[in-house]
């Protein structure tokens, strides 16, 4: 079927039509405005705007909603140097939108580009709200994230340094994020992965092959490697239970308890 001018006409009418009958302006005590949006964010919640005049310049913002409920949701974007922090900022420098001090995210403008303001905003709230789901890249930067500011705040409940190098018999050097050291002698050095795959399960094997000679002879019987990963998915199990096998201690970061129980300081 090939469309005529007079059809390609009437879907534009009808889009636009459709999108000002689902837009809802909102007057609230005669000093703002809320703009209800006819889109969601990646969690499924309507976009909502608020406007405000100050020295006849515009603002428009989203009051903090958009950051607070991917912090709700386990998604911290406010992190300096982190790399959600970095996507962010690379998501609302394009269109000249800012992040306010209680984390709004919001423009100023002049009350012509209005109009154009309300799309910008309504485009990068959908883009910051779909930093819930990241390529493998991304969310393995992110991971590494997490682990670092979960251990770093509560530096009073961990003993721990790193990262450390361990030189294995093939004089390959294993960078170790992590040597804890729950109790005297008792040394704990840590890998992070995003998951776990026959193939990781075989490098990690490996690993402790090559490095044995290495940590009894420096850290004697009492040195074990340890696994911590992203979540053990029903698919990552058999391959957690084989390095569990061969003395590989793997912990879920998102299992908090056991990570203390095994992990953290021991007090007499």
């Amino acid at each position: 079927m090939e469309f005529t001018n007079a059809q390609v006409s009437e879907i534009a009418k009808e889009w636009s039509t459709f999108i000002r009958n689902s837009s809802k302006f909102t007057l609230l005590q005669n000093d703002s405005i809320r703009v209800s949006t006819p889109f969601s964010d990646s969690f499924g919640d309507g976009i909502v705007i608020n406007i405000q005049v100050k020295n006849n310049r515009y603002i428009l913002s989203d009051q903090g909603y958009t950051i607070w409920n991917l912090s709700t949701n386990g998604i911290d974007v406010t992190k300096k140097d982190s790399n959600r922090n970095r996507i962010l900022h690379s998501l609302l420098a394009p269109y000249h939108i800012k992040l306010a001090k209680d984390n709004a995210i919001q423009q100023t403008v002049s009350r012509h580009d209005v109009p154009q303001a309300i799309t910008d905003l309504t485009q990068v709230l959908i883009n910051v709200s779909d930093l819930a789901f990241l390529n493998r890249n991304n969310t393995a930067s992110i991971f590494y994230d997490d682990v670092q500011t979960y251990f770093g705040e509560n530096r009073n409940q961990y003993s721990f340094i790193g990262p450390i190098y361990v030189p294995g018999k093939s004089e390959i050097k294993y960078r170790f994020e992590y040597l804890f050291t729950p109790t005297t002698n008792d040394f704990r050095l840590t890998k992070l992965y995003t998951n776990l795959s026959r193939n990781t399960m075989d490098v990690i094997i490996g690993i402790l092959s090559d490095t044995e000679s290495f940590l009894n002879a420096n850290y004697g019987s009492n040195a074990t490697l340890n696994i911590l990963i992203d979540g053990i998915s029903a698919q990552s199990k058999p391959f957690a239970d084989g390095l569990q096998a061969h003395g590989i201690n793997v912990y879920d970061f998102k299992n908090k308890d056991k990570i203390k129980d095994d992990l953290a300081v021991k007090t007499a």
